[in-house]
């Protein structure tokens, strides 16, 4: 999430906490100066339940946070205590909740700054360039944070102190009033730092530490805790769907209930249909169920004959629906450092009997586009591309939706964009796209008389419903999929063996996943045993795509050509795709990151690690 703007005087909010001779009251201030319209608070206090503060209701406690409606646009935790804080946070994450990051007019965040949701950030603070500040964070009053700190999650820093570059500050940590902490130093979760402390040493997770040179206390109130109050736990998976709130989907799941249209391209269907085609300027869009529906659609009504060319490097409903028209799949090889389909090995497999080219935006990063449809347009072919990963994504400017023949987009349960299952077509060719939606409903028009054979195309209203609610969120999910891929990047590049997709300054990609590469001999281990080790944390990653198409077994029964794939080879046997899902916290990533530090740390005097095969420079 991008910092939040200071000025949002239409909003309504509820605070948590309502103790004005504490924290609350500074934020209080705040709110009020901001012009927020402040519409109730929330408190524990038994004393508080059911009163007025200046003249606004107590609604609730907040030991009943994850039953109480909130009446309200936004809502902020404005509690000191960061055990508090943080758990609150969550609570409201999973209902779906917006936390308001509140920033004082008079405080200084740089434009290369990035403050995530739910922080306070007091008056006369400072944060300077490439500093990232965590959810839930609470940076007071004066306080500077210098350029390229990274603040932890439900952090505290305390007013009046100051932080040299580079510092890093772990979860729950606490910074008393007046400290100073030197650069590149780095202070760990729930670690105390007294006031007016000099730091000049990286401060153990859960130590305390007072005075000049900062020596260690005996006493800390994280130190008694059990772990997961300060670490996060249980098991994370390398996928998530982030979902509307269900208060906005039950409206309309009323009224599809009401209106006996669950589907049959109705209204919410059709709604979904005119939102795409805004969202991505194209002519016409159309849902399918699912993506691989409407990509088999798509080369039927083309009516292919001979090779289809397409990467093997893909998931496997790509390569499929070639097949399932009764087509032969060619498999070119993919770019070394985009992964995408390689147009240079395109054409050179091109044949008297190509009839069409299949690009694939993989992971969201937009392949080759001018290139692709310079080959298309030189051998008179059709090019489509499997946009599966990629709504949201941009080349050069322009939404990935509206190039090529055609487009095809998957809603399912893992896509930045989620219907729970669905898919898209879009493309700028009308009569095409009619024929499409006469194919999409068993090939027939209105009078039933079949006009080729079509197929069962009719996306559910439901599901419809879904995605028209998850379309509001996806400039906010792909900027905060970009956040997480670049703080993955600098927490990860310093280790050697592990390279990263490569994207393009003129593309915007969605990151629908984050893929490392894994070079054995120079991180100490092979990409399995790196997956293995972190499974064993119950950190679970993806080997995707691995196997590639030609290596399935499926395509071994079925003519095929796949020669010469030596980077898709070294790709598939050396990627593993990370964590990674829109609504991640910065405590999920850095638990993923200090595990894979701690894995290499653990095996880098490992030597003669065996490598089959050296890194390909191109195809």
């Amino acid at each position: 999430m991008k910092k939040t703007l200071r000025f949002n005087a239409k909003k309504t909010m509820i605070l948590i906490g309502a103790r004005m001779d504490g924290h609350a009251g500074v934020v209080l201030d705040t709110i009020n100066e901001l012009g927020y319209t402040l519409v109730g608070f929330i408190d524990n206090t038994p004393a508080l339940q059911g009163t007025k503060i200046n003249g606004i209701p107590v609604i609730g406690s907040s030991d009943d946070l994850d039953k109480i409606k909130i009446p309200a646009s936004c809502i902020h935790i404005a509690i000191g205590d960061n055990v508090a804080r943080g758990k609150l946070y969550l609570i409201l994450k999973k209902r779906g909740i917006k936390v308001e990051t509140i920033i004082h007019p008079t405080a200084i965040v740089s434009k290369g700054a990035q403050v995530m949701e739910g922080c306070f950030v007091g008056a006369r603070a400072v944060i300077n360039n490439g500093a990232v500040v965590g959810e839930a964070a609470l940076i007071n009053t004066g306080a500077i944070i210098e350029h390229d700190n990274q603040i932890g999650f439900a952090a505290h820093m305390a007013p009046g102190i100051k932080t040299a570059g580079r510092v890093k500050v772990g979860e729950f940590a606490f910074v008393g009033v007046g400290a100073t902490i030197l650069p590149d130093l780095t202070v760990g979760s729930g670690a105390m730092i007294g006031a007016g402390a000099t730091v000049v040493s990286d401060v153990p997770a859960r130590t305390t530490v007072i005075g000049y040179a900062a020596k260690k206390h005996g006493k800390n109130i994280y130190a008694e805790m059990k772990p997961d109050v300060i670490e996060t736990s249980g098991k994370v998976y390398v996928a998530q769907p982030t979902l509307p709130r269900y208060e906005l989907l039950d409206v309309k799941f009323r009224e599809i209930a009401k209106s006996l249209m669950l589907s049959n391209f109705a209204t919410y269907s059709t709604e979904l249909e005119t939102k795409t085609e805004a969202l991505l300027n194209v002519e016409r869009a159309l849902t399918f169920p699912n993506a691989t529906s409407a990509l088999m659609l798509v080369l039927k009504a083309m009516d292919l004959k001979g090779e289809v060319i397409l990467p093997s490097f893909t998931f496997s409903a790509t390569g499929h629906a070639v097949v399932w028209n009764g087509l032969t799949p060619v498999f070119a090889d993919i770019h070394p450092e985009t992964f995408n389909i390689d147009p240079r090995d395109v054409e050179r497999k091109i044949t008297s009997k190509t009839s069409a080219i299949i690009g694939v935006h993989c992971f969201g990063c937009p392949a080759d586009i001018d290139a692709l449809q310079a080959i298309a347009q030189k051998h008179k072919l059709k090019l489509i591309f499997d946009s599966a990963h990629a709504l949201g994504s941009k080349y050069k400017g322009k939404p990935i939706g509206g190039f090529g023949d055609i487009e095809c987009f998957s809603l399912s349960g893992t896509k930045v964009v989620t219907s729970a299952e669905g898919g898209i077509a879009t493309s700028n060719n009308k009569k095409f796209m009619q024929k499409m939606q006469l194919g999409r409903n068993y090939g027939a028009a209105a009078d039933y008389d079949c006009q080729y054979i079509g197929l069962n195309g009719k996306m559910s209203e439901f599901h419809a419903a879904i995605a028209i609610e998850s379309f509001v969120m996806i400039d906010e999910m792909v900027a905060r999929r970009n956040r997480l891929a670049g703080l993955y990047k600098k927490r990860l590049s310093e280790i050697p063996g592990i390279g990263f997709q490569y994207v393009p300054d003129f593309c915007m990609t969605t990151f629908k996943d984050f893929a490392v590469l894994i070079d054995p001999k120079k991180f100490g281990m092979t990409r399995t045993e790196l997956v293995a080790k972190l499974a064993h944390e119950h950190i679970y990653t993806k080997k995707y795509f691995y196997p590639p198409l030609h290596q399935m077994k499926a395509y071994q029964t079925i003519a095929h050509r796949a020669q010469g794939l030596k980077v898709t080879d070294y790709v598939t046997n050396n990627i593993i795709c990370l964590p990674m899902y829109s609504h991640m916290g910065d405590d999920i990533l850095e638990k993923v990151c200090y595990a894979i530090h701690r894995i290499h740390h653990g095996n880098k005097k490992k030597k003669n690690v065996r490598v089959s095969e050296k890194v390909p420079k191109s195809v």
